[in-house]
């Protein structure tokens, strides 16, 4: 026993093995094993008896325990026996084996073993002696052996099923979707899945246990209720399989549902019951219920909890029994904040996403005739739902007084609040006949009482009614719309099932009622003795619920609408009446509610949007006198309107330009745009010509006032659509004299460089694919004279050290400078593909990217004649600018990582010739920046990165096949320039979890390397082989490293089937090579 004490003593480590073994080897260890029984008190000694003689002989056993009477031995060999397996389970699992330092090949060939041959007997044989025991655990006379029987059968549940042959995971690979539940496959359909499957003793068992919630025994029995409720996959007979009358089910799977709530109902009993024990810090049972029953309904959803009903539930069901537990837990302050983290929070969090899951179901597909999830279960999700709201109403009012800076809802705090109101809508929705009448009157009973706080001059009494109003307003469109993101969308299908069972039952429209005192709301904005005196938040709210409801409901297009939304909100309806009334809440809210950022922000960035996306809409939209006055004060930049912020003054210009797109001819877009920007175009043509702009332009007011004209411009190029192009690049045009004036007075300035960037940025995408060659020609002179000068004055000329301490003092500014710079050069590609003239001078000047390139506002011109520009010359004079100040730690910034190597791998693979011909230092710092990227954690950016290397190395390969230097043949280069890419690449595909996917990509680059640099190619095989010690491992390496340029016939070529050849070959090799190399 000295190794037990003591295992890092190897001596006695060795001395107890050679001990053990001759036990072992004993003829007639009987006598031996009596005696250690008799006489020894160490159970390690007692246990390597009893299990040396249950591997004997049970005879052996039965004969030495009548003798003995040492029960408790038998126990401990037992436990010890189970426990062992257990280890075993976990060991032989790759994802939780010990380190080993074995090939990943010997865990998973371990792994396929224990699955396919021992698993099922470890569970059996758990089984078995745990319903042995159970009566003795009872009783607590087991010796543990039940609960160490238990604890390997949720070991074995937990394993990870692969089918037949199919590999294990590997080590950091991403869960799937189906990892929390169970699933064994048809093999262990007899195992699990028979009639006194769960057996009765486990029933006993829990029921006899109920008074001791916190004990092992009781704790290890619900998990395994939990693991086996999580049962899904192909265990199960498909449908196919089984004979049943259509829609009742599957039997297998309907069985075995309602066993795991008959024990789930064993333990957990009365809900009330459950909560008062969980209160009195007894909260596991009923935790793990919650739990169990979540799992079940991730699997068995809506249909299958409907035809499952334990006797002992309720006689209405399981989801009335569901229902009373969620609604005893949230009476208990699940949704209290100061509850958060304690057990009935946690309790409510699980059941809300049980319910969830369960009307998934009635996601996609109502069931039967009526809205929602009809009859009890109806009634059940009908009244989680009003406890939900409910309790969420008291929330609100509790904190109605609370300091508003604690309680505003942004970041992570605001995500989780639309997460949840995500949550309860699924319930609204299951539940429409319920939830939305509830909704409309609790709506317009709320209205009533800030209306009337108002009006009394009481308005702290009105607190309460505001702070519901922001819950109900948000929840009210969360049931009735869904987020529109990019998208037109579609009215709820359980919306309008609702609205055709109300006009079934000669009821006013359910749908119709909500929306209306969802207006209501909004009617209040406009109201001059209420709106000053309602609470920004509040009037938030109602911009974003009526913005989330307007981009579904309003001018709807969709067929079959009901009469009463078609009447109310339709285009032949009341709906332009509608569009108008909000449109003139926009304008209020933007000309009247001064300083409310936030809410402006939300006026112009998702209220104006809904209106512009769709053309009809836009029709009706240019038709009213309500527009053209949001137009007007725009245009004229009043007093109201100068206060907005800049970034709002973008949003609101961005929509009022897209709006163009309703009106009928190019004359009426020409005016309409002419007159909205003429008064911004001139004042940033009146600034830039005054002759005392050096001296005005760091004015605290002329700063403030130049940002927002450029934003301006910036939502103006943004709201640029094909109809209305040739009128807003007339009035782009007419300022870009006047921007590189500005550029040029701005230019320490570092925020309104960026801006300027990213203005000149936005003109190009929004116009290059649309412009004639010379009107391309001269867009293109502006870009090139404003690069030159953002270069001679700003980053292009500093030195490295100065760009190192630049980082250090401001990777901020740095990130969105380069960031500006990158989507200028990136828009600028989208125009190569059209010939701007003469391209020897365009690709002489990307070829000389010397000290002239950068050399001030006149390098574009030569005698006073300006000479063609192409886009290749602009983007190497970006990345000449670029490429001392880019760095690591930038490209840790994901979507400046991005662009970058989209842009590169673009350049790479149009103009390879100029990359290899950029300066030494430059074409370093790109290709380190290369590695870089392929080593990303961001799927895109490696993505890029690839192609770009698999460009370069094309060009480098085709380039010494045709006898010429390529990338390594200048003096003083490495010339392993590209090759060390070879072992980046091979080491990242067989060590990386996450590369698996990335094979291809890599196999594009791979080839032209291994073409060009054969012996950096045999150099990596060399090191491969060298970590390699077992002789096995290593021929097989050697044969897949081989096979790699030898096999199905791979050439040297690069055309499009042998490289289709080298990807198989590839593909082998990386699922050959990765088991051998791969270590734990």
């Amino acid at each position: 026993m000295l190794f037990v004490q003591n295992p890092s003593n190897h001596a006695a480590h060795s001395e107890a093995s050679s001990a053990l073994v001759a036990f072992r080897n004993s003829q007639a260890p009987v006598a031996v094993c009596q005696h250690i029984l008799d006489h020894s008190n160490s159970q390690q000694a007692k246990f390597q008896v009893m299990s040396q003689c249950i591997e004997s002989h049970h005879g052996d056993l039965n004969h030495t325990v009548q003798r003995s009477s040492h029960f408790d031995a038998v126990a401990v060999a037992h436990v010890y026996i189970q426990a062992h397996r257990k280890a075993v389970v976990m060991e032989f699992s790759p994802s939780t084996a010990s380190p080993l330092g074995l090939p990943w090949e010997q865990h998973d060939r371990c792994r396929r073993s224990l699955q396919q041959e021992y698993l099922q007997t470890f569970y059996q044989h758990a089984a078995s002696k745990a319903a042995e025991a159970a009566p003795s655990a009872c009783q607590g006379q087991d010796g543990g052996v039940c609960c160490a029987c238990l604890s390997l059968m949720a070991a074995v549940l937990g394993w990870d099923f692969r089918p037949g042959n199919a590999p294990a995971a590997y080590l950091g690979s991403r869960p799937t979707s189906d990892s929390l539940q169970v699933q064994p496959g048809p093999s262990w359909r007899a195992l699990l899945l028979t009639p006194d499957a769960p057996p009765s003793w486990l029933q006993g068992l829990l029921s006899h246990l109920q008074g001791r919630p916190d004990a092992a025994l009781a704790q290890q029995a619900r998990q395994l209720v939990v693991l086996l409720c999580s049962l899904s996959g192909d265990i199960f007979p498909k449908a196919q399989q089984v004979q049943h009358h259509p829609g009742s089910g599957n039997p297998a799977k309907d069985s075995h549902l309602r066993q795991m709530l008959g024990l789930v109902a064993v333990w957990l009993g009365d809900p009330q019951a459950a909560v008062h024990q969980a209160a009195a810090s007894e909260e596991a049972p009923l935790l793990d219920a919650c739990r169990a029953v979540n799992a079940a309904a991730a699997v068995h959803r809506l249909s299958g909890f409907e035809r499952a009903a334990p006797g002992g539930s309720s006689q209405q069901g399981i989801l009335a029994h569901l229902a009373a537990l969620t609604q005893a837990c949230i009476s208990a302050g699940g949704l209290e904040q100061g509850d958060e983290g304690g057990w009935a929070a946690d309790a409510v969090d699980i059941l809300l996403d049980t319910w969830v899951e369960l009307l998934q179901e009635t996601a996609s597909m109502q069931r039967g005739l009526g809205p929602g999830v009809s009859g009890r279960a109806g009634e059940a999700v009908g009244g989680v739902f009003q406890a939900l709201l409910e309790a969420a109403l008291r929330e609100a009012a509790a904190g109605a007084f609370e300091d508003e800076e604690e309680d505003q809802g942004t970041g992570g705090a605001a995500s989780a609040r639309d997460d949840w109101m995500t949550k309860v809508a699924v319930l609204g929705r299951g539940s429409p006949l319920t939830a939305l009448p509830l909704l409309s009157s609790l709506l317009t009973h709320r209205q009533h009482q800030v209306a009337q706080a108002i009006t009394t001059g009481k308005e702290g009494d009105g607190s309460v009614a505001m702070e519901q109003l922001c819950l109900l307003l948000r929840l009210a469109a969360h049931v009735l719309a869904d987020p529109g993101e990019g998208e037109t969308p579609l009215i709820p299908l359980s919306m309008s099932q609702a609205s055709q069972a109300s006009l079934a039952a000669g009821q006013a429209d359910v749908v119709e009622a909500a929306s209306n005192a969802l207006l209501g709301v909004a009617g209040m904005g406009l109201d001059p003795s209420l709106a000053s005196s309602i609470s920004p938040r509040v009037l938030e709210a109602t911009v974003w619920a009526v913005s989330r409801w307007a981009d579904t409901y309003l001018l709807s297009q969709e067929e079959d609408l009901s009469p009463a939304i078609a009447q109310s909100f339709g285009a032949a309806g009341n709906g332009p009446s509608v569009l108008a009334a909000l449109i003139q809440l926009a304008g209020a809210l933007l000309g009247g509610q001064a300083g409310e950022v936030e809410l402006h922000r939300g006026v112009c960035t998702r209220l104006l949007p809904v209106f512009v996306h769709r053309r009809v809409v836009c029709e009706r939209l240019v038709q009213l006198q309500q527009w053209h006055s949001l137009a007007e004060a725009f245009a004229q930049q009043g007093a109201a309107f100068v206060g907005l912020s800049a970034k709002v003054h973008g949003a609101l210009a961005r929509c009022l330009c897209l709006a163009a797109i309703g009106l009928p001819d190019e004359a009426q877009r020409r005016h309409y745009i002419s007159h909205l920007l003429h008064r911004v175009a001139g004042e940033v043509c009146n600034l830039a010509g005054r002759a005392d702009l050096a001296h005005i332009a760091e004015r605290p007011d002329v700063m403030q006032r130049v940002t927002a004209l450029l934003e301006c411009l910036r939502g103006a190029a943004q709201g640029t659509t094909p109809q209305a192009q040739q009128a807003l690049f007339g009035v782009c045009g007419g300022v870009m004299e006047a921007l590189l004036v500005l550029q040029r007075a701005y230019r320490q300035h570092e925020p309104t460089v960026c801006l300027l960037l990213k203005l000149a940025g936005d003109i190009v995408d929004a116009h290059v694919s649309y412009l004639s060659a010379g009107e391309a020609q001269r867009m293109c002179h502006w870009v090139l004279h404003l690069l030159q000068t953002y270069s001679s004055y700003n980053k292009g000329r500093v030195a490295v050290q100065a760009a190192a301490s630049l980082r250090q003092q401001a990777v901020g500014e740095s990130y969105r400078d380069l960031r500006a710079l990158l989507r200028l050069l990136t828009h600028l590609t989208q125009r190569d593909l059209i010939d701007f003239g003469d391209e020897g001078a365009g690709a002489g000047a990307a070829n000389g990217l010397g000290p002239d390139a950068g050399a001030g506002e006149g390098a574009g011109a030569a005698n006073g004649v300006e000479q063609t520009v192409d886009v290749a010359r602009l983007v190497f004079l970006g990345l000449d600018i670029l490429i001392p100040l880019i760095s690591l730690e930038l490209l840790g910034y994901p979507k400046l990582c991005l662009l970058y190597f989209q842009l590169l791998a673009y350049m790479m693979e149009v103009y390879p010739e100029k990359v290899a011909a950029l300066p030494s230092q430059q074409l370093h710092t790109l290709l380190q920046t290369l590695e870089f990227g392929i080593n990303s954690t961001e799927a895109d950016a490696m993505q890029s990165a690839l192609e770009a290397l698999a460009a370069l190395a094309k060009y480098d390969y085709q380039s010494k096949r045709r006898g010429q230097p390529g990338l390594s043949s200048d003096a003083g280069r490495d010339e392993g320039l590209l090759s060390r890419f070879l072992e980046v690449l091979v080491r990242k595909l067989l060590l990386d979890s996450g590369a698996g996917d990335l094979t291809g990509l890599a196999a594009d680059a791979l080839l032209p390397l291994i073409l060009a640099h054969p012996q950096a190619y045999q150099q990596i095989g060399e090191k491969l082989l060298a970590e390699q010690k077992d002789e096995g491992l290593r021929s097989m390496l050697v044969l897949s490293l081989t096979r790699v340029m030898s096999a199905n016939g791979v050439s040297q070529s690069l055309d499009r089937s042998n490289k289709k050849v080298f990807r198989e070959n590839l593909g082998a090799f990386v699922v050959d090579a990765r088991s051998i190399v791969r270590v734990r």
